[in-house]
Order: C-alpha cells, then structure tokens, then sequence
C-alpha cells in the first residue's frame, strides 16, 4: 500500500532558536510553531514588489490611454505596497536575526538603507497623489517628478530583491567561497 510522502521538517526548529534574540512574545510564537521561522519573509516580501510593479505599470498605461480608472488603480496600488511594506522589513529583520545571527554583512546594510528610501519614497507619493488628485491629468514637471518616483519603486524594489537573493543563491567566485558582486 502506498502511503504519502511525510512532510519535510523544518530547516531551523524550534529548539535552535538562539534565546534572547527575539522579544519573548515572538520566541514563544516561534517555538511553538517552528514553521514560521523559516516562512514568514519569503512569503511577504512579494507583496510590496508586486503592488509597486503594478502602481507604475497602471500609471503608464493611463498616460499611454488616458483611463482614469487606472490611474485609480495605480494608487490603490500604491497603497497597498505602502501597507505591506513594513510588514516586509519587519519579517525580514526577524529572518535576518534567525538566519544569521552573527554580526550583518554589506548585504543586510544594502536591503535595510534601501527599504527604508523605497518606504519615504512611497509613503512621499501616496500623500502626494491623494493630497494632489490630479497630478497626472495635466502633465506637468510635477507630473514628472511625481512619475520618477513611481518608477523608482520598481526599479529600489529588483535591487533590494538582487541583494535580497544572494542570501539564499550566493554568487561565488570558483574556487575562492566569496561573494562576487
């Protein structure tokens, strides 16, 4: 008879999380659900890329088109990245505390620097846009700033997410074991 495969466990369990490193609240958490450890981030962090891509994206078109409908979209969008953003820096300390809890490498400095201009910078358009409804109906140099700014989300966004990568798919010179980026 043929019984299903068991599910794989865990890469870090419950009992390796070192004490002290969490809040006590969260390494209870944890520990009682080991899962969590090595999920949370990997899972989250789409979320802002996502919503940022599809901002810009719907912008562009309703310049392209002239559709207000996306251009509503488009802060829908924003602020969805908006939202989920600090959700994804705060899951990715959490992993980075785990995962790596020695002294933070270049790469942690990179991601961390860049979430926090990706977080003023969208958090500068949102309140832009809705204080500034028509930013983009009558294209201005505003406009254009105000499109640059859009468009640097997507572009902050693959660069954290490069560095991002290279914890878990390290370029390595042959032979040497170091990074090379």
């Amino acid at each position: 008879m043929n019984h299903p495969p068991q599910r794989p466990k865990p890469a870090v369990q419950a009992a390796s999380i070192p004490a002290g490193v969490l809040p006590g609240p969260l390494e209870r958490l944890l520990k009682k659900y080991p899962g969590l450890v090595r999920h949370p981030h990997a899972f989250v962090v789409h979320f802002p890329i996502v919503f940022f891509y599809s901002a810009a994206f719907c912008d562009l078109v309703y310049l392209a088109t002239g559709l207000t409908s996306l251009e509503t979209s488009a802060l829908h969008f924003l602020a969805a990245g908006l939202v989920s953003l600090p959700f994804s820096m705060l899951t990715g300390q959490i992993s980075r505390r785990l995962s790596y809890p020695q002294e933070p490498d270049q790469t942690f400095h990179i991601e961390i620097f860049y979430s926090r201009l990706m977080l003023i910078l969208s958090l500068a358009a949102f309140v832009w846009r809705w204080l500034t409804p028509r930013i983009l109906l009558t294209f201005t140099w505003l406009s254009l700033v105000y499109l640059l700014i859009i468009l640097a989300l997507p572009a902050l966004a693959t660069y954290i997410s490069f560095f991002g990568g290279l914890l878990t798919f390290p370029l390595e010179k042959e032979g040497d074991g170091q990074r090379n980026f």
